[in-house]
């Protein structure tokens, strides 16, 4: 099966891509949860307080001794070249050095947070403008869930090959009808999780989110400690990261079924409701994925709470955009079946 196809390669992906990252890349914080000192990327040279960085599990044990024996409360940061991070990794220097310091350039004109804001919007912008087909067809397989889990559903039990058969020529029409391409919307994984992974260390690593605020929050302190000492500004910036991880997810399901309500698409014709264990297991990895994402979030800088709602927000913005851009392709393509339809028809009363 096609998608059952899909799926395992996607997987198998998903594992390698994020097999290599890890393999490339040091842990950045220390068990304090403060960034490594000889991990922090800056753009230029930086006077930080020495409470702001871990300096006790650092790998240079000559920098160690050097920054414990002194008796100064602030470090002195160099500029990290690319060079000295390609020496740490392909990764390091490929991708993490230079979303770090795009987030340090844009900062260097406001703040912390808009250099997060502001870089995160600029990567995903440059994403979307490469891969904008892809995504248009990742999102359409989004909003043709519910008629795939009525094609499943209606062959559920029946493991004859001729059930199986027709189960894929259902499958395919439907991809068919939609314009979709499986094995085009893995272009999106494949750039977009080396990308996430990179703006996760990135987000640690730069200078300017080690030592920076937003909006009177250090983006060094955690939502947990958030919580404990009752910080508003950090609980909303956490608390609205997972709803908006939870909406960014469910928005395709809901904007198809608003084109099926104000009949911009037409509604599927069989009654057959979606497979209650396939629908359940989808909503259950949704859930998982967003409770292991708030789970391990708690207890990690603000920093990252950030940077994943605004990455949400914006992909929910783009999913939207490419929503309409499919809508629209979809209304062409059924236009022109009619004029065909209506041609082959006046055709045939001719002959």
């Amino acid at each position: 099966m096609k998608k059952s196809l899909l799926e395992k390669l996607r997987i198998l992906l998903l594992c390698l891509l994020v097999s290599m990252g890890l393999a490339a890349c040091s842990n950045p914080r220390g068990t304090d949860g403060k960034t490594k000192v000889d991990q922090v990327i800056a753009l230029k040279q930086e006077t930080i307080q020495k409470d702001q960085v871990n300096i006790s599990e650092i790998s240079d044990e000559n920098l160690k001794a050097e920054l414990e024996a002194s008796d100064s409360d602030t470090i002195t940061i160099e500029p990290t070249s690319w060079s000295s991070s390609w020496k740490r990794g392909w990764f390091d220097g490929l991708i993490v050095w230079p979303i770090a310091q795009l987030i340090n350039w844009f900062a260097s004109f406001t703040d912390a947070g808009w250099g997060i804001i502001l870089a995160t919007l600029f990567i995903q912008l440059l994403i979307f403008a490469f891969t904008y087909k892809s995504q248009i067809s990742q999102q359409r397989m989004q909003e043709i869930q519910p008629q795939m889990m009525r094609i499943q559903a209606k062959y559920e039990g029946k493991n004859d090959e001729r059930s199986k058969m027709l189960m894929a020529q259902e499958m395919q029409k439907l991809y068919t009808d939609n314009d979709i391409h499986p094995f085009g919307s893995m272009l999106v994984m494949f750039i977009q999780l080396p990308v996430m992974m990179g703006m996760f260390y990135a987000t640690m690593r730069a200078a300017t989110t080690v030592y920076g605020s937003f909006m009177g929050m250090s983006l060094a302190t955690t939502p947990l400690a958030g919580f404990k000492s009752l910080q508003w500004g950090i609980i909303t910036v956490y608390l609205l990261m997972i709803v908006m991880s939870i909406l960014q997810m469910e928005l395709p399901k809901w904007l198809n079924k608003l084109d099926i309500k104000q009949g911009r698409v037409k509604a599927p014709k069989d009654d057959v409701k979606p497979g209650g264990m396939m629908a359940n297991t989808m909503n259950m990895t949704m859930y998982m994925t967003t409770a292991l994402i708030a789970f391990m979030y708690i207890s990690w800088p603000i920093a990252m709470s950030f940077y994943w709602l605004v990455s949400s927000i914006i992909r929910a913005i783009t999913s939207v955009a490419s929503h309409f851009i499919s809508l629209g392709a979809r209304q062409k393509r059924e236009e022109e079946n009619r004029k065909k339809n209506t041609e082959g028809i006046l055709k045939n009363r001719k002959k």
